[in-house]
């Protein structure tokens, strides 16, 4: 197949208009079948009444980055891709601040998680406004805590105030990890990244992997710190209509 893509259910609900997610482009052939190529798919997109998709291509394929660049795709992030074998982690004791989250701490996360991923990829677009950027990670954390995009939610906690939380999937991911502007440098991150690795383990999860925008250097150094390796870079392109 030359291409494909589909509705990103998610993204079109959040943002109130049709997103689409491609997932994947065939660039074997020349600059210019891969152009048309390019153009065949934005037409596709049109017609099902399609405003605005993203593509995540590895950093390394040029070719297919400038060719979609040519098209109107534009670069609103890049992400780094690290994982970590479980085998080599020892079960620690637990923390005392760390605890599972429900949906009684769901106002309290909506208040931490507004504003807390700022160079994010929605942030990062100037065609999605502020406050929808925010929306979309909110809605993310409540669907993490009603175990639609998480299996399990931990928070850490101090004086019945939370501070920070991570999201797990069985699967063997880990989509979000925040911490309160306030209590950065605490040390909680790494904590809540220790803590989740010796529940994987518990889950017979022998591969975790985890995804973080490049410029987050302090997320690539808290994953690191616990001993996941970096395994692959990634830019995020995105096409939107005109209109």
């Amino acid at each position: 197949m030359k291409y494909s893509w589909q509705l990103d259910n998610f993204d079109s609900e959040v943002f109130g208009f049709k997103v689409a997610k491609i997932i994947s482009i065939d660039s074997e052939g020349s600059s210019q079948t891969l152009n048309r190529r390019a153009k065949d798919l934005i037409r596709e997109l049109i017609k099902n009444k399609i405003r605005y998709a993203t593509y995540r291509v590895q950093s390394n394929d040029f070719i297919t980055i400038h060719t979609l660049q040519k098209s109107g795709f534009i670069l609103v992030d890049g992400l780094i891709s690290l994982d970590i074998n479980t085998s080599n982690i020892e079960i620690g004791q637990p923390a005392n601040e760390i605890r599972e989250a429900d949906k009684n701490d769901l106002k309290e996360l909506n208040n931490l998680t507004s504003g807390l991923y700022s160079i994010s990829r929605t942030f990062n677009d100037p065609l999605i406004p502020k406050n929808k950027a925010n929306e979309f990670y909110m809605e993310w954390i409540k669907n993490s805590i009603l175990g639609k995009a998480a299996d399990l939610v931990l928070v850490w906690e101090e004086e019945k105030k939370i501070l920070g939380y991570i999201t797990l999937q069985k699967k063997g991911q880990i989509p979000l990890l925040g911490v309160s502007p306030e209590a950065r440098g605490k040390g909680i991150a790494k904590r809540l990244v220790m803590f989740s690795l010796n529940k994987f383990k518990e889950w017979e999860v022998e591969v975790v992997t985890v995804e973080t925008q490049a410029g987050n250097i302090p997320a690539l150094r808290v994953y690191q710190d616990c001993g996941f390796k970096i395994i692959n870079s990634f830019l995020t392109l995105r096409w939107a209509r005109d209109d």
